[in-house]
């Protein structure tokens, strides 16, 4: 199975060097989506750059999510 990295950019990237094994592409993408939820909860400034990068084995980047900022009560829409 291949590894995939997920990259954390917003105007700088934060590389992951050790990455993780997925079934594929689409299984990738559910993982960025999982990263990005998560970036959101430790993160939740609102940056409209921010996104997580899927870089598959050969070094190429597939993809990306966006990381939104975390929802709060008084605006559960953002």
């Amino acid at each position: 199975m291949p590894r995939y990295f997920f990259d954390v950019a917003d105007g700088h990237r934060l590389f992951d060097s050790s990455g993780f094994v997925c079934d594929d592409d689409f299984a990738a993408l559910i993982r960025a989506a999982v990263l990005a939820v998560g970036v959101s909860i430790d993160k939740p400034e609102d940056d409209p750059e921010r996104h997580v990068a899927i870089i598959n084995d050969q070094g190429r980047e597939i993809g990306n999510v966006p990381v939104y900022s975390k929802p709060s009560s008084e605006h559960p829409s953002k």
